[in-house]
């Protein structure tokens, strides 16, 4: 974590800060932060965050950490006080007392530990004293486990308790595979009484070609975004989706995919995809810079393009348009080599200005402190480009290029050095996206707002998890392998108690809504539609699955996920789903209609859609609609209400 509370205590920052953040912060931005923040911070005070609160401005700290009647900030609320704030009103005895609270929370908190002044990280080693030191020589799941149980002790939760077999297998299809496991791959693994079964199915899954797509189509969208029809075709024709797909399938090191979708220029024809990243944004720097930043950084900078960020006051407007700068010498072509990024070696010096519309120079400055030293030319100075200035130099008539211009100094190699090389935030950004993509939500939350406003819920073991993954060479299978396989990944969704503990506190399982493409795959597994000679199943390409899911469930990773009423229309009234659970050669709804008696219909058909057992209740339930509803028409009701039912739609 970046910021004002990167090196506090574990105590403030789960009570102090919290406590400032959601009572006193709201009362300063509505009554006085139009005269006290950065743009116009009167006697030198700026109150839009406690770091800067507490610094104060030219009268000195702005308050005393657990003594209210000494500082400045509360005794300029009190009716009566010369001067008085805000000038033209008072405010209420709640709120003054609001801030009284907050100001000896943080002394009661020890805030007299946090350092005055935010800085860059510079290092994944822990940024406060950890909770506990682990032994050099246990294994990572135990290691993420023991961090967990301080947690759970720290805030008295008790921990679900591990999920069975049927509960595991599922859960690491979806994860791993990106679909739940047919009715004969659940029963391989359920038949199993070995105590490494669970070992041996995470990293069979993980060698899976499965594992490789699936992590495809979850980075596109974390890289890409969902795309348009001709954007998507894009991305097809110009191997973006074979490259992504590629990396994964050969755990290439993370820092070297990031590294290549920067500089962006292949250096194998099979490489040719990774210009997509930077291609699709058509020659618009500043979308480059805003779909980099939460990668290798783990933040959202457009709100830093105008001024410095009113919230997260460690993200600068120098960092937006030091990054902007970093792009914009780079231009689309469409060389004989194939489309690719041309970038010049002169141009792109421009400044910025802030609210106060004061003008700074553009320079290559980043969020990470690093910063890339460049001579400006002289004011009235005119640049000449030269063919010496490049290793691959453009054409010199309006002809096509051989190559996309690649010039000897490069900025985009330059950026690509500052945030691949000793960057630590790296691997603290990819190391939240994991685990938010495997147990339901990041450390930080959201994951790319990885800022001093936003601190995450286990310090500790971020800061482990991330320096682990930077001295493992970046290496995601081991990643994903030591995660799943902790007990925080095993649990089940059940809370131990009858009071579910808070999310961030990851003592249960958390309820993941499945992608589209999760789930469009899982109803194909669970109805077992074979795949005809000319690539159908039952009727349909698979792309055409795949298209009509992608549009009603768009999203992923979303802070908080809500189903919508076209969601709803969709399951149910769907043509697509109808062809799913027709009963065709030996599919799912063959073998139901093959079987001897309604009971073990219901049952089969609970456990190829939700690898389970019909309770006693939906067993009930389900006997008394078959036997009101007779015949093939009951039972293809029944199968499609299973798949379009709440508990398919999520990875419990």
């Amino acid at each position: 974590m970046v910021g004002a509370f990167a090196v506090c205590s574990g105590l403030l920052c789960g009570t102090a800060a919290d406590f400032w953040g959601d009572h006193v912060e709201p009362i300063l931005r509505d009554h006085c932060v139009e005269c006290h923040s950065q743009t116009k911070a009167k006697s030198g005070l700026d109150l839009t965050t406690f770091q800067l609160a507490l610094r104060g401005g030219d009268r000195g700290a702005g308050f005393v950490p657990g003594k209210p009647e000494d500082s400045q900030l509360y005794l300029v609320l009190r009716p009566g006080a010369d001067p008085h704030m805000p000038p033209k009103r008072q405010l209420s005895d709640e709120q003054i007392a609001l801030v009284k609270t907050g100001i000896e929370k943080a002394g009661a908190d020890r805030a007299g530990e946090i350092t005055p002044s935010p800085a860059p990280v510079t290092s994944t080693a822990p940024t406060r004293t950890p909770v506990w030191v682990p032994p050099a020589d246990l294994a990572p799941p135990a290691v993420i486990d023991r961090f967990l149980e301080l947690g759970w002790k720290e805030r008295r939760v008790r921990p679900a308790k591990v999920a069975d077999d049927a509960t595991f297998v599922r859960r690491a299809y979806l994860d791993l595979l990106g679909r739940i496991p047919t009715l004969a791959e659940a029963g391989a693994f359920l038949s199993r009484t070995d105590r490494d079964r669970r070992t041996a199915l995470v990293d069979t899954l993980l060698v899976h070609p499965d594992h490789a797509r699936h992590l495809r189509e979850v980075f596109d969208y974390v890289l890409m975004g969902r795309a348009a029809k001709r954007f998507e075709e894009q991305r097809q024709a110009q191997g973006w989706f074979d490259f992504l797909e590629a990396g994964f399938r050969t755990n290439r090191p993370w820092d070297a995919v990031v590294r290549d979708l920067i500089v962006a220029r292949p250096q194998h024809p099979a490489d040719r995809g990774l210009i997509q990243f930077l291609y699709e944004r058509q020659n618009n720097p500043q979308a480059m810079a805003e779909a980099l930043a939460p990668v290798v950084f783990g933040v959202q900078i457009k709100c830093a393009q105008c001024h410095d960020h009113m919230v997260a006051r460690e993200i600068k407007q120098a960092h937006y348009w030091g990054m902007v700068a970093a792009f914009n010498r780079t231009k689309n072509v469409d060389a004989e080599s194939g489309p690719g990024l041309a970038e010049s070696a002169i141009g792109g010096f421009v400044s910025f200005a802030n609210l106060k519309k004061e003008s700074q120079p553009a320079r290559l400055l980043f969020f990470n402190g690093r910063s890339v030293e460049e001579a400006w030319p002289a004011d009235g100075e005119k640049e000449s480009d030269a063919p010496e200035k490049y290793r691959v130099p453009p054409p010199t008539e309006k002809q096509k290029p051989k190559a996309p211009a690649e010039p000897k100094f490069s900025r985009r190699e330059a950026l690509a050095d500052a945030v691949t090389r000793d960057n630590p935030l790296l691997a603290r950004a990819m190391v939240n996206r994991v685990w938010a993509m495997l147990l339901g939500r990041g450390m930080v939350h959201p994951v790319d707002l990885m800022d001093s406003k936003h601190a995450p819920s286990h310090p500790d073991l971020l800061d482990w998890l991330a320096h682990d993954f930077e001295r493992s060479g970046y290496d995601v299978r081991r990643l994903i392998r030591n995660v799943v396989l902790s007990r925080a990944y095993q649990l089940d969704s059940r809370p131990a108690g009858k009071v579910a503990p808070a999310d961030e506190a990851f003592a249960r399982a958390l309820d993941k809504p499945v992608t589209a493409e999760q789930l469009y795959r899982s109803l194909l597994s669970a109805t077992a539609n074979p795949v005809t000679a000319d690539g159908k199943v039952a009727g349909l390409t698979e792309e055409e699955l795949r298209k009509a899911f992608v549009r009603q469930f768009p999203d992923l990773f979303v802070p908080d996920y809500n189903a919508t009423l076209q969601q709803a229309m969709f399951l149910a009234n769907s043509p697509l789903l109808e062809a799913l659970v027709t009963s065709r050669d030996g599919n799912l709804s063959a073998r139901l209609a093959a079987l001897p008696d309604d009971p073990q219909r219901v049952k089969v058909a609970f456990h190829a859609v939700f690898g389970r057992a019909p309770d006693r209740e939906e067993l009930k339930t389900s006997l008394a609609y078959l036997k009101a509803h007779p015949g093939n028409g009951g039972r293809k009701q029944l199968l499609w209400a299973l798949l379009t039912s709440a508990e398919f739609q999520v990875n419990h």
